[in-house]
């Protein structure tokens, strides 16, 4: 960090929320005051009404807020048509950033939720509707029938039989549920940010939204799921684990899921994610997947205390095995991190509408001086 300024915005408070704590020098993170260890075990509906208006609902204000989602996730002809028009080897990410802002907001049915004005219903009605995009797009891509969109059903799981074209297993609809509530919130990331720079203009909900999915895209944020992956299945077995890592490390590369500029400890996300994968993953295909990653993590870590440093894995890092076993492929991955944390964002775009002062920050200019022509 310089003593002008801080590459990376590093250190540097930007605004205030009251949204999530990002407690990194502990390993705490909470929505709301409420730590995640406790909100993983309630419905995704239940911490969504949480994170969008601040106190956790009756089973009264939960159902409208469901009811609302399964009005509103249906997807018109004519964005179907628009979707369908797209390049099939488009990646997910791409799609969701292209389509967002054509979607129709206008929301449909009662307006029985707490929102001070029409942008949180046009912003909730995108989140409705992205999980209908991503498996329609998906079984597009795989040449397969869209199945028809089923309001009866919840949230998560009219996503993942839509996406798998039966009807879901109901195990795994509860392990999204969890992975979604994971990923749903994490203070002034960069993507939360890129949500809020946006909204600061003053742009509509859907600007906001889809920049926001740009952000995420990269490799260094929500992408890094799918990367950490991809090293695990290209070192093959545990075994090659130690081999890899110090490999890795002679060559200064950088091991993608592994470390985090906000906690200092173990990400608590990453301790229950891990778990997760544990138990979804033993007895099946992508047994050896998983074991590869904790042996990749178990040899980094003890690479990594020979310098007197702790790197720990973070949310990223298992997160491969547990949407693989639920059969969400790895072009996926981060379009479903998407998914969930549109509400984060949703609900950052709505906090920073309260008090707004569009985003404008000084740099420092290092070019020439003036000089004639």
């Amino acid at each position: 960090m310089s003593d002008q300024y801080s590459k990376g915005l590093e250190g540097v408070v930007a605004d205030e929320t009251s949204i999530c704590n990002v407690e990194g020098d502990v390993g705490r993170l909470s929505y709301r005051g409420y730590p995640i260890e406790e909100l993983v075990t309630l419905s995704f509906t239940r911490v969504m009404w949480l994170v969008l208006f601040g106190e956790l609902p009756t089973n009264a204000q939960e159902t409208s807020l469901e009811n609302f989602l399964k009005i509103n996730g249906a997807v018109a002809t004519n964005e179907l048509d628009t979707l369908n028009s797209l390049p099939r080897d488009l990646h997910s990410m791409r799609m969701l950033q292209s389509m967002i802002p054509l979607l129709d907001t206008k929301p449909v049915g009662p307006k029985e939720l707490p929102f001070d004005n029409d942008e949180g219903y046009n912003g909730l009605a995108v989140v409705a509707k992205i999980p209908t995009l991503l498996a329609a797009f998906y079984r597009l891509q795989n040449n397969d029938a869209i199945p028809a969109y089923n309001g009866s059903k919840a949230y998560l799981d009219n996503f993942l039989s839509m996406f798998l074209g039966q009807d879901a297993n109901p195990e795994h609809v509860r392990y999204l549920e969890q992975l979604q509530i994971l990923q749903l919130e994490h203070s002034f990331n960069a993507g939360t940010f890129t949500c809020r720079v946006t909204a600061s203009t003053l742009a509509p909900v859907e600007s906001a939204l889809s920049s926001a999915v740009g952000a995420l895209y990269g490799k260094l944020h929500g992408g890094a799921d799918e990367a950490a992956l991809n090293e695990a299945i290209k070192v093959g077995s545990p075994e090659k684990a130690k081999a890899y890592v110090q490999d890795l490390l002679a060559n200064k590369g950088r091991l993608m899921g592994m470390g985090h500029r906000e906690y200092k400890k173990l990400d608590p996300r990453a301790a229950i994610l891990k778990s997760m994968a544990e138990c979804l993953c033993k007895g099946t295909e992508y047994e050896n997947v998983f074991l590869t990653l904790k042996e990749i993590e178990k040899e980094f870590n003890a690479e990594m205390q020979k310098k007197g440093k702790e790197v720990w894995a973070n949310l990223e890092f298992y997160k491969g095995p547990v949407n693989l076993a639920i059969g969400i492929p790895a072009p996926y991955f981060t379009a479903g991190f998407a998914m969930s944390r549109s509400v984060g964002w949703l609900a950052h775009f709505l906090e920073s509408r309260v008090d707004n002062r569009i985003m404008r920050p000084s740099a420092l200019y290092v070019g020439p001086a003036i000089r004639s022509l």
